[in-house]
């Protein structure tokens, strides 16, 4: 096994007898392992059913983000740059999945692809107090916007997960972003609109010609060109 020491608490890692490569990133105090290269890329089914078939996950929108801040702090080392091109390219899926309802969109992790996906069940996980699940009423910025105004967006702290992720945020957007980032979801349904359970599916990168930083909410099987990384948390092991 070969090992080279990345700055921010990372690592690559060779594994000879397995004929693997992965990079070790440190995300909120657990330490997870991406494989390298990042190669599945298509649609969010696609790319899902064939990392769940290799036992593997697919990450949330904050270990997406853990693992391009650590590829930033490494731009010369060449899985990093293979990472922060995709990621500048194109766009990475992640697991961390949208419900719009007339009230609220239900941000949640549907890690391994079990978490229900109705209003009922997810919002009754989210009292019982499921951090997977957060709850964002409509009415925060969307589109175009300052990093300061991101950072403070509801729906970019319902897809992080935490406030304590905003530091590694703030990092990545101003990393890959020339222009003001963006936030794309949905509009709003009308109040009309009696029955409205829509499920859409999560990517960010800075890959759509803006030169900027960009999350997105809104996606189904009609975008078929994201990368997927694939990844296991090491204390699972």
């Amino acid at each position: 096994m070969q090992t080279k020491n990345l700055k921010g608490n990372g690592k690559i890692v060779l594994v000879r007898t397995e004929i693997s490569t992965e990079i070790y990133v440190s995300h909120m105090g657990e330490p997870l392992a991406f494989s390298l290269p990042i190669e599945e890329k298509g649609d969010y089914i696609e790319v899902m059913t064939q990392i769940r078939g290799e036992r593997l996950s697919i990450p949330t929108t904050a270990q997406t983000f853990s693992l391009v801040n650590l590829a930033l702090q490494n731009p010369d080392e060449e899985h990093c740059q293979d990472i922060l091109n995709k990621f500048r390219r194109n766009y990475f899926w992640t697991s961390t999945e949208n419900l719009y309802t007339p009230k609220e969109i239900i941000v949640y992790d549907n890690v391994d692809g079990t978490m229900p996906f109705d209003r009922e069940s997810l919002l009754k996980r989210h009292k019982e107090g499921d951090k997977a699940v957060r709850v964002v009423p409509y009415g925060f910025k969307t589109k175009r916007q300052s990093v300061n105004e991101l950072l403070k967006n509801p729906y970019v702290i319902a897809q992080v997960g935490s406030k304590d992720m905003l530091e590694v945020v703030k990092r990545v957007v101003e990393g890959v972003s020339k222009n003001k980032p963006l936030i794309w979801i949905l509009n709003k349904p009308s109040k009309n609109v009696r029955k409205y359970n829509t499920r859409k599916y999560s990517a960010l990168g800075s890959g759509w010609g803006l030169d900027a930083f960009g999350l997105g909410g809104f996606f189904d099987f009609s975008h078929s060109d994201g990368y997927a990384p694939r990844v296991r948390n090491m204390n699972d092991r």
